[in-house]
């Protein structure tokens, strides 16, 4: 496929993508809101909760309500189009984009010598198969264990970036697991939320009685859902994060942010009946910032020599710069590697060739569009006047023993 058509799906795809899952995640937060703000009232028997809402100069009166035969409202507002629609955009941007280049965007040649054909394949097995395990596993009895079910799958998933870790990238690494965990949301919508809801509407219709255990199995589906929202944006945005997904313990810090929003997601949904919500809340974001820092910052242990401080301060400015989300351990169609670059004679997009040197790197450091790689745009951010010449000089001395 042409790469300009490549390009211009990414940026529909990613757009549509973004605005859908805002639509779909802002209603999954307020309808849980509103679950829980829920107030009981006397003498209405059908009535299960009421609760007003002050927004846009007005008041919403809001009930809900046990329904009867011959009190169907019309018309009746259904939500599901918002979360269809983050999936298949994202499977969508998934094939167009990251399958059509799965050698470079999803492997690391670093780890594995596997096909494009094998990384697709992983992808779509962790996407579905594990669909497959988390339903079986939610429809079984240990559904009844919420919170050990909840410890069971947050290990899954930690298993799951682990084996993902030994062959992908670690940018594809945090967008597979995301694309998963998207995936179940609205494999769950699909599967359970909808039928069941159509399933009580259905029997209403034909003059039969409001089936309160059928809603409870859509809502059981939809809370499920609504605890994953948060790790899920995260993981959606985490390629704005380099200096965590190119960390050696990249699924570490996965780790720790998963659980930690999850802990914090549910510290807010029980604030009215757990007097100390806020303490734990505030423990749950200092510790697992304090995880995150530590996993960054902490020798691994594995370099046999220690680095000149001039090298270090560069690998430094390169993670803040966010350099590594574009430039990875292997030429991408983003950009081109720049492990072991020093020394070598570079092919340019007007057909010239130039040696690596230290020359080469600063000018392509402060103004970038004088010498392109060939097979790439002209995209890389101008440093002249961002960056200090001490920040260039300690740049070059990383990229020099990159």
């Amino acid at each position: 496929m042409n790469t300009d058509l490549i390009d211009f799906f990414n940026i529909v795809l990613r757009f549509t993508h973004v605005v859908a899952a805002i639509m779909w995640i802002g209603n999954s937060l307020l309808f849980t809101w509103m679950e829980i703000k829920l107030l009981k009232r006397q003498g209405d028997p059908d009535l299960i909760g009421y609760m007003d809402m002050l927004h846009g100069g007005g008041v919403f009166h809001l009930q809900k309500r046990v329904l009867k035969p011959d009190t169907i409202p019309s018309p009746l507002h259904w939500f599901y189009w918002q979360s269809y629609t983050t999936w298949l955009t994202g499977i969508a941007l998934l094939a167009t984009y990251f399958f059509t280049r799965a050698d470079t965007l999803l492997l690391d040649p670093a780890k594995t010598d596997l096909t494009s054909g094998a990384a697709i394949a992983i992808s779509l097995a962790g996407i579905f198969g594990g669909w497959i395990l988390f339903d079986l596993y939610w429809r079984s009895p240990l559904k009844n264990y919420l919170k050990t079910g909840a410890l069971v799958w947050i290990s899954l998933v930690v298993l799951y970036a682990l084996a993902l870790d030994s062959v992908f990238n670690g940018r594809a690494l945090y967008l597979q697991v995301g694309m998963t965990l998207g995936s179940f949301m609205t494999a769950n919508v699909f599967f359970h939320i909808m039928p069941n809801q159509r399933k009580f509407m259905k029997a209403l219709r034909e003059g039969k009685e409001h089936n309160l255990n059928v809603g409870k199995a859509a809502k059981f589906r939809s809370l499920s859902n609504h605890y994953i929202t948060f790790p899920v944006i995260f993981l959606m945005l985490s390629g704005h994060y380099p200096v965590l997904y190119g960390s050696e313990r990249r699924v570490l810090i996965l780790s720790i942010i998963v659980l930690s929003l999850i802990v914090i997601k549910y510290m807010m949904n029980i604030r009215d009946t757990f007097k100390p919500w806020f303490a734990v809340f505030v423990l749950t974001f200092v510790l697992g910032t304090a995880g995150i820092v530590a996993a960054i910052s902490i020798p691994s242990g594995t370099e046999t020599e220690p680095k000149d401080p001039l090298v270090l301060a560069g690998e430094e400015i390169f993670n803040q710069l966010g350099c590594v989300a574009c430039h990875q351990g292997s030429n991408t169609s983003i950009a081109p590697n720049l492990s072991g670059i020093f020394g070598t004679e570079r092919e340019l997009a007007d057909g010239s060739k130039a040696l690596a040197d230290e020359a080469y790197l600063r000018e392509s450091i402060l103004q970038s569009p004088v010498k392109v790689t060939k097979g790439y745009a002209a995209a890389m951010p101008v440093y002249q006047g961002v960056i200090t010449d001490t920040q260039l000089e300690q740049l070059v001395a990383f990229l020099k023993q990159y």
